[in-house]
């Protein structure tokens, strides 16, 4: 049904006894009841009479209130967080450059000790050769250069080179050729020179072993080494003469 706060003309119930009567009276003509009282809502009924609506809740029109988000952290919780997260920023960027200048005196001092290594290294071989029965050969020594140094093995059958193996890894003072053959045959009893050569400069050992034996093989002394007064670095060279049977 339609409805009209302030409906023109017709009868209206009275809705305190319900008598029918003009609707411009002000008050009820039977119970005085007030009638166009400001506010008032009137509803039209099915035989054209209007009647009053007394009982309507529009409390679900008004608007709510909005309720603030509750607050987890006071404050000052919040101020003493922030202190903690200033704090732990500070101690891991003052921690980060303890460590990177730490890292860089190490640095600066591995330098100084490659370029002017101390003490000295007098280079010592001892080599065995193994032969097998297909005539492989395989040359085995101990020497005491440092772990990961890296030699050339050559065999020569009187002054012709029949067989080379490189590089060949010392390791906890020990080396081991693979098998060889005496160009592409097995090789047969006779005399043989093994030849063992190591450089010494950055082109051909690691950082590893010229951390102990300086950048150009510096601390490496004695009658195997030759020294070539230049960015060459060392050559170390040792020859022993062997006879398979």
């Amino acid at each position: 049904m339609a409805q009209d706060s302030s409906p023109a003309g017709s009868s209206v119930a009275c809705p305190s006894c319900g008598h029918i009567q003009d609707r411009t009276n002000t008050e009820c003509s039977v119970c005085r009841f007030a009638l166009n009282a400001p506010g008032m809502i009137y509803q039209r009924q099915a035989d054209g009479s209007w009647t009053a609506l007394k009982d309507i809740d529009l409390s679900s029109l008004a608007p709510r209130p909005i309720k603030p988000p509750p607050r987890y952290f006071s404050r000052l919780g919040l101020g003493l967080i922030a202190l903690l997260i200033l704090f732990l920023t500070v101690a891991s960027i003052w921690a980060w450059r303890e460590r990177q200048s730490g890292a860089l005196a190490e640095a600066l001092e591995i330098s100084q000790y490659i370029t002017h290594p101390l003490g000295m290294i007098v280079p010592q071989f001892q080599l065995q050769l193994q032969r097998s029965e297909e005539g492989n050969l395989r040359v085995t020594g101990l020497c005491n250069l440092p772990t990961d140094t890296q030699l050339e093995v050559r065999v020569f059958a009187d002054e012709t080179l029949v067989a080379i193996d490189y590089p060949v890894i010392v390791s906890a003072g020990r080396f081991e050729t693979r098998p060889l053959l005496n160009q592409g045959r097995p090789f047969t009893p006779g005399t043989l020179r093994i030849r063992v050569k190591g450089d010494f400069a950055d082109r051909w050992q690691p950082p590893t072993v010229l951390l102990v034996v300086g950048s150009l093989g510096q601390r490496l002394q004695g009658p195997l080494v030759q020294k070539q007064g230049d960015a060459t670095g060392a050559t170390l060279t040792y020859t022993e003469d062997f006879t398979i049977n």
